[in-house]
């Protein structure tokens, strides 16, 4: 029989009670972390990112559709997107005022081969959006020798896309044609040159070639129906930052992936948020729009494709030299895309099975 001391006594009482609390208190603790595995990210801490969108274009719009449908928050991401038009996107992207950005290979392409560590996480648009639009009178593409065609500047997206199209089409772009620059005033300022007889041919995307159908004028060839490469909207990062901040580029990429469900599964919606950063209210142009890139452009696993980058770099080459031995899969990082992709999160979001 054990006999204990009344001092013996208070001190394994009290021994007990600090035991219990513990436990007590290692509980709560267990909860609490249970409770915050299943709290949805949009209610927990939500991190700060900037991104760039660098047009007003379809070939931007991912991130819209992300922000509209509350996607950001979804995954923890307290988002603020920044437009900064074309070219100077590239400059804050290096510049660090923003970590992230959407906008074509071809403007990335350039500081690419001059040496920044530019990187293409993912792209929703691998084929050449852009269509060559004439005059009635020109038919064919033999018509087009000899004729002038405006482009908004040099070096765009634009201006990439037309000479895609006329190499397709066996046209030397500096041969049989002039391309010249139209400048400011976008695509209705070349419309009305078209109208005026200044120049023969423009290029444009959906929505304006609604607009320019109307007009009268030709659809003479399709960068889609031609299937054309050409990597025109995308993901744009730096290496430096994916090293140090692959949680943030994981949850983004899962971003841009719902971001396309969304717009291919709720074409309504879609269609609401295209009119609002289009700044279009026909609703021909957006339907048109949303066929042309939601319904024929936009997959369901958003690769970079090599062979859309491989036609930017042969384009470049004819100005920098560098461009000729550039390898596409140095200028892609596709892991977080292939990583979701494996997972079977994305025949998941579809209704698919594996």
């Amino acid at each position: 029989m054990e006999t204990s001391f009344p001092s013996a006594i208070i001190i394994r009482n009290i021994c007990r009670r600090r035991l219990c609390k513990r436990v007590y208190l290692l509980a709560i603790l267990s909860a609490l972390v249970a409770f915050a595995a299943f709290v949805p990210l949009r209610l927990q801490a939500q991190e700060r990112l900037k991104v760039i969108y660098s047009q007003f274009t379809m070939t931007n719009s991912a991130t819209w559709f992300a922000r509209e449908a509350g996607l950001f928050e979804r995954h923890g991401l307290n988002a603020e997107l920044i437009y900064v038009d074309s070219a100077p996107a590239v400059q804050a992207l290096t510049a660090g005022a923003a970590p992230m950005a959407t906008m074509s290979g071809g403007l990335a392409v350039g500081p690419y081969l001059n040496g920044l560590d530019l990187v293409m996480l993912a792209s929703w648009c691998n084929l050449n959006s852009y269509q060559l639009i004439t005059r009635p009178e020109i038919r064919r593409p033999e018509d087009l020798r000899g004729k002038v065609i405006a482009i908004g500047r040099f070096g765009a997206a634009a201006d990439w896309g037309l000479r895609l199209i006329l190499r397709k089409l066996g046209i030397n772009e500096t041969k049989d044609v002039q391309i010249i620059q139209a400048g400011g005033g976008g695509p209705s300022t070349r419309l009305a040159a078209m109208e005026a007889k200044k120049v023969d041919a423009t290029v444009l995307d959906s929505p304006q070639t609604v607009q320019a159908r109307r007009m009268g004028f030709r659809v003479l060839a399709d960068g889609v129906e031609l299937a054309i490469p050409f990597l025109q909207g995308g993901l744009v990062t730096r290496r430096a930052y994916v090293k140090s901040n692959e949680d943030t580029v994981r949850r983004m990429i899962r971003v841009i992936v719902e971001a396309i469900h969304y717009a291919k599964t709720n074409r309504e919606a879609a269609l609401k948020v295209m009119q609002k950063y289009l700044r279009v209210n026909d609703r021909e142009a957006l339907e048109d729009a949303y066929e042309s890139f939601v319904v024929k452009q936009f997959p369901r696993v958003p690769y970079a494709t090599p062979a859309a980058v491989q036609i930017i770099f042969d384009l470049a080459a004819a100005r920098d030299p560098r461009a000729k031995s550039a390898d596409p899969q140095g200028f892609i990082d596709a892991r977080f895309v292939r990583e979701l992709e494996q997972s079977g999160a994305i025949d998941q979001l579809y209704g698919q099975t594996r």
